[in-house]
């Protein structure tokens, strides 16, 4: 299982002051204490996911939330698909390791 992933944006997003700009966001295995942020921020808006995944993308990428949420949603699907392999709990099926 890959434990870092570099994602190419299809649309670079940049900060609200322009200082900032990113074409790529570089994301990493979250630990347990962001995890446990991310579960906190869904069981506050129940009703998306949205938030709370870009809060735990915000977390291992270190961009934050107000310049990921100018993000396009293919690129914000890329990254939610490598963080639920870490949110699944069944991080040892790849290597056989029960």
């Amino acid at each position: 299982m890959e434990k870092t992933k570099v994602v190419q944006l299809s649309r670079r997003i940049e900060s609200n002051n322009g200082k900032e700009v990113y074409e790529e966001i570089h994301l990493r295995e979250p630990v347990l204490i962001e995890v446990d942020q991310f579960y906190d921020a869904q069981t506050k808006n129940p009703n998306s996911s949205l938030p709370a995944m870009r809060l735990l993308i915000a977390l291992v990428s270190n961009i934050p939330e107000s310049v990921l949420k100018k993000m396009a949603i293919s690129d914000f699907n890329v990254c939610r698909e490598f963080l639920l392999v870490f949110l699944s709990g069944d991080q040892d099926s790849s290597n056989g390791n029960d």
